[in-house]
């Protein structure tokens, strides 16, 4: 009988490669079917590995869902961390900031639940997701204890962060439900709200957060 790295072989994969394949097959069949069909031995046979082999990479469902997780806010970071290094004053990073962060969610909606939803729960359980997760949110929290120093705001960090979050991911949260209807929702008020959030991305983000950077909305 073959061994499971033979196997992986014929498939076309190096056994360093698996992980990754199985991760990019499961995007793709939570995008199609949501993460409740997902079965790791589906997996197994499109990637041509043998029914066990995914298991020594993610023992359950639920870890490979971490992982893609895990991904996800790495990538996050990756973006966060370069809007908030940008040019420009703290105001512009600000915004910027607020663009990359639902940018990131329109590009990668199904990541983005993932990372936002409740299918995973508790974070504590899956070490290198907390670590991810939080290592995220860093750059945000950096920029934003600059902008109380430097306009002298009387809020704590951690009450501006929740403020903040709140505001980009429900704006977030329309645009990628908006999405997922697509045309076949009618045209209503409400969604031609949510079509203009999408036409002027900077200017809403500029308007929710006014107070914040500044109060002035003549060039939005």
């Amino acid at each position: 009988m073959s061994s499971d790295t033979e196997i992986e072989s014929r498939g076309g994969y190096h056994h360093g490669e698996l992980p990754a394949t199985l991760m990019a097959l499961a995007m793709q069949h939570i995008e199609t079917g949501g993460t409740e069909k997902l079965s790791l031995r589906a997996l197994a046979r499109e990637a041509g590995v043998s029914p066990t082999a995914p298991y020594r990479h993610f023992p359950t469902k639920q870890c490979l869902l971490a992982a893609l997780a895990t991904q996800g806010f790495e990538q996050l970071h990756e973006r966060t961390l370069k809007a908030v290094q940008s040019g420009g004053s703290t105001d512009e990073r600000f915004i910027t900031l607020g663009e990359t962060y639902i940018g990131f969610a329109l590009e990668n909606p199904t990541a983005y639940r993932l990372m936002f939803g409740s299918v995973l729960g508790d974070f504590s359980e899956y070490e290198m997701l907390r670590v991810a997760s939080e290592r995220s949110y860093q750059p945000v929290q950096a920029l934003l204890q600059a902008l109380i120093d430097e306009k002298n705001i009387a809020q704590d960090v951690s009450l501006l962060g929740g403020v903040v979050w709140s505001g980009v991911h429900g704006m977030a949260s329309l645009l990628i439900n908006d999405m997922d209807k697509g045309k076949s929702r009618p045209v209503t008020s409400p969604r031609e709200s949510v079509h203009a959030l999408r036409s002027n991305l900077r200017a809403s983000i500029k308007l929710m957060f006014a107070n914040l950077v500044g109060g002035n909305t003549s060039d939005l």
